[in-house]
C-alpha cells in the first residue's frame, strides 16, 4: 500500500507542479497543512475559485491516479467511493478526517493523507 500511496503522490506532484507553474506567483503545496488550508478557503474569500479549483483538482488527480493504477491486475484498489460521491463530498471528508486526526496529519506526504481519509470513508469490501 505505501508503494501505491508514494506513485500517487509523485504523479499529483507532476501535475499540481505543472498547472501551478502556469500562475505567476503560484505555491508548491508541499504538505497536508497548506492542502487543509486551500480546501477550507471561505466562500467570500477572493481566492476562493483558485484555491477550492486546486484543491478539488489535487482531490481528482489522486482519485484518478489510483483508479488508473488499480484498473490492470498488479495492483488491488484500496479505496472504493461510490460513483455517485462528488468532489466536494470528498473534500469535505478530508476535512472532517484532518480535524480528527491532527495528530497523524502531515506525517506523509498530502497525497497520502488525502487517500488515508478516502480509505477510512470508503474501504473497499474485504479490506
Amino acid at each position: 500500500m505505501r508503494l501505491i500511496l508514494h506513485t500517487i503522490a509523485l504523479a499529483v506532484a507532476v501535475v499540481s507542479t505543472s498547472a501551478l507553474a502556469a500562475r505567476p506567483g503560484a505555491k508548491h503545496v508541499a504538505t497536508t497543512g497548506e492542502l487543509i488550508q486551500l480546501c477550507s478557503v471561505s466562500t467570500d474569500d477572493p481566492s476562493y475559485a483558485a484555491a477550492m479549483g486546486f484543491c478539488l483538482g489535487y482531490i481528482d488527480a489522486a482519485l484518478d491516479y489510483h483508479a488508473a493504477l488499480t484498473a490492470g491486475k498488479k495492483f488491488h484498489a484500496i479505496v472504493c467511493p461510490d460513483p455517485e460521491v462528488t468532489r466536494e463530498e470528498v473534500v469535505a471528508v478530508f476535512l472532517d478526517w484532518s480535524g480528527r486526526n491532527s495528530g497523524q496529519v502531515g506525517k506523509g506526504l498530502p497525497v497520502e493523507d488525502v487517500m488515508r481519509a478516502v480509505y477510512e470513508k470508503w474501504p473497499c469490501s474485504g479490506q
